[in-house]
């Protein structure tokens, strides 16, 4: 089943890309690819949902799957009907898109149906392995991490029903779903935090045959659980008070990133450098992990900066799964088609990331807008030089994802081929 879920998250991503692609040829200036306002906000939404929630969510079910099996019969099926409900009223130029954080939202019967299908279904998949929640004080690293990402996916999902009461539409529609998807958006962070650290971890012992574990790592692995626990205060105040959004800082600063530190530490001290593909994953996400943390501790406004970072941390979660889906494929078939490829496709990815990063960075200290088509905003020359290395980073970023979808792909159809899936 975990072949299934990889399958579908290669197909998350290409549309991911798709879409991603369309918005950074978009905002180069050098391209200005589409002309309709309303098709670039459709696809920013179709980006954003299938980057960060589809793509991610089903790879980390993909990565459950892996490490424990299960053949569910409504949660699979479920999961390739929201996908697709989702990436149809993304494609579809009907409904009012709104672009909130985490989960922006179309105002489509056909983006909520495919929406709460995919919950639904992530939700099965996470109350299925309610038992694994007793490893989360274990002082096994990975076991303990798989746990944490559990009850996590689990309080994400369980987090909207609070939510959807305590939402009101007061000051618009996108408000309301800011404050429908704040707390849950948070969550889904330590989430995705909390899987990337397991898959770090993944990596490194297949690339020097080793497992870390300590004390220490186990300790601080406690901060993802604590501090989101944190944000349930939310629930019961205003999100948009000054309080809280320190409090949301805080929780992130050192929900995540003690954590990630030290395991960093850890990582860095026993990796083995080598060319193989886990050790070129491992150190690719890395990089891109503290590109996009410098961006966030270097201070944002609501301005480019903000997904300067977002792209950097979050694309790093998307390296180390494709370099765990790179292991999972030769576990399996044995080889991986276009090896050689394998071992370029990190490289590239995190170079394109990182100059994304750079150019969005220097447009959004310059004062250029998130979320904004068109270029009225740009007021000199080194906006234009900004977001021209932020539109060449976003080709060797696709080119990179293409990439993986290749080499991956070739090889899911030779295990199919060879009825060697399950």
């Amino acid at each position: 089943m975990h072949l299934f879920y990889l399958s579908l998250s290669l197909l998350s991503l290409v549309l991911a890309g798709v879409f991603g692609l369309l918005i950074a040829l978009t905002r180069a200036p050098a391209f200005s690819l589409l002309k309709s306002p309303s098709l670039f906000y459709h696809f920013l939404v179709g980006h954003v949902t299938f980057s960060i929630t589809v793509w991610l969510m089903t790879v980390t079910l993909a990565y459950w799957h892996y490490k424990e099996g299960r053949k569910g019969r409504v949660a699979p099926p479920a999961t390739l009907l929201g996908m697709l409900l989702l990436s149809l009223s993304c494609l579809l130029p009907y409904g009012e898109p709104y672009l909130n954080n985490y989960i922006p939202v179309i105002d489509s019967p056909i983006f909520y149906a495919g929406l709460f299908v995919f919950f639904l279904a992530f939700f099965f998949e996470a109350l299925s392995r309610v038992k694994k929640l007793k490893e989360i004080t274990s002082f096994e690293n990975i076991p303990q991490l798989y746990a944490m990402s559990v009850a996590l996916g689990l309080a994400t999902l369980l987090s909207l029903i609070p939510s959807f009461f305590i939402a009101n539409a007061e000051g618009g529609q996108k408000l309301y779903f800011e404050r429908l998807f704040w707390i849950p958006g948070h969550l889904q962070q330590f989430l995705y935090a909390s899987v990337m650290l397991a898959v770090w971890h993944e990596l490194l012992k297949r690339g020097n045959g080793k497992e870390v574990s300590s004390p220490l790592l186990s300790t601080v692995n406690f901060l993802l659980l604590v501090f989101p626990s944190l944000l349930m205060a939310g629930f019961f105040t205003d999100i948009f008070s000054r309080e809280f959004r320190l409090l949301t800082v805080m929780s992130f600063g050192l929900g995540t990133g003690v954590p990630v530190l030290i395991h960093t530490y850890y990582v860095l001290k026993n990796i083995r450098l080598s060319a193989d593909v886990p050790s070129l994953a491992l150190l690719s996400s890395v990089s891109v992990y503290y590109a996009g943390v410098v961006v966030a501790y270097a201070g944002m406004q609501s301005d480019l900066r903000v997904p300067a970072h977002y792209h950097g941390v979050v694309s790093a979660v998307s390296i180390a799964f494709m370099g765990l889906g790179y292991s999972i494929l030769k576990e399996r078939l044995g080889y991986i088609c276009w090896e050689r490829v394998a071992k370029l496709q990190p490289v590239v990815l995190s170079m394109g990331i990182n100059l994304l990063v750079l150019g969005f960075y220097m447009a959004g200290r310059m004062g250029a807008p998130r979320k904004t088509y068109g270029f009225e905003y740009v007021m000199n020359t080194k906006v234009l030089i900004a977001l021209n290395i932020a539109g060449l980073g976003s080709l060797m970023a696709v080119l990179g994802g293409l990439l993986f979808i290749l080499y991956a792909g070739q090889s899911l159809l030779r295990i199919y081929k060879h009825a060697k899936a399950y």
